[in-house]
């Protein structure tokens, strides 16, 4: 579970930092109170969440799955408009 939650964080930063493809799916206030709670949570994981059990590591990826998915499916469904409406 640690592993899903530092992979899908920087999954998630990566994409949505300046010039990243889901950049503009997401508003832009929204996107940078996520990457510095991200920015947290990356600390964390390699701080005090060493140990920590695994209901936080899910309940933590869960959180963030609830913003990441829809901005994800936004770009795939923008990005395939193109294909099949040029």
């Amino acid at each position: 579970m640690r592993n899903d939650l530092e992979a899908y964080s920087y999954e998630l930063r990566n994409n949505l930092d300046s010039y990243g493809p889901w950049e503009k799916y997401l508003e832009e206030d929204s996107k940078g109170k996520l990457i510095a709670e991200i920015n947290q949570v990356v600390d964390w994981i390699y701080g005090d969440g060493e140990n920590a059990p695994k209901n936080e590591y899910k309940d933590k990826l869960e959180k963030f799955k609830l913003i990441g998915e829809p901005v994800k499916n936004r770009h795939f469904y923008y990005g395939e408009l193109d294909v099949y409406y040029p």
